[in-house]
């Protein structure tokens, strides 16, 4: 018998795995994006604890029913939006938010975009009193997704991107 996430994942490659909420429960409830095509499968689904379940406002979605018992740690999100999309929501999440480099002002050019996102944190780093470690860490996983776009490899790009974006929310 299929699972909950087997029937929910549509025989869909997963595209990015994401922690857009760093907490160590296990997850007891399941939000789902909305599909990106008319009766589609959901494009990411994203597993809470209940102390979490109306959090990530920024990640509407709709809850899901599941009767399976969910093993993945609150704030684990996986994706299955294609690798264009899940840039421009890391943009739309928290890259501009944290650097104000805006992909529309660079008519989507992943490589630059990143680029210019990881001088900007290199710039804040070389300045930054308190917020080293944690901005180390980002500045450095960003100059990898920036390497990994300009070798043309916007999909790897996704990997250090998924692990700034955990690390972002403490900045």
């Amino acid at each position: 018998m299929p699972t909950t996430l087997t029937q929910l994942s549509a025989g869909r490659e997963l595209t990015s795995l994401r922690i857009p909420l760093d907490c160590k429960d296990t997850a007891t409830a399941l939000r789902q994006g909305p599909a990106t095509e008319p009766g589609g499968a959901p494009a990411w689904l994203l597993f809470l604890c209940s102390e979490h379940s109306e959090d990530l406002p920024h990640w509407p979605g709709a809850p899901a029913d599941t009767a399976d018992r969910l093993t993945l740690p609150c704030g684990s999100a996986l994706d299955y939006r294609t690798t264009e999309q899940v840039l421009q929501s890391h943009a739309d999440l928290w890259l501009t938010p944290l650097t104000r480099v805006n992909p529309a002002a660079h008519a989507g050019a992943w490589p630059e975009v990143l680029d210019r996102a990881h001088r900007f944190l290199a710039s804040r780093l070389a300045e930054a009193s308190g917020e080293g470690e944690t901005l180390n860490s980002v500045t450095t996983m960003l100059g990898m997704a920036a390497e990994y776009a300009e070798a043309g490899d916007l999909y790897q790009a996704t990997v250090p991107l998924a692990y700034c974006e955990t690390a972002a929310h403490s900045l």
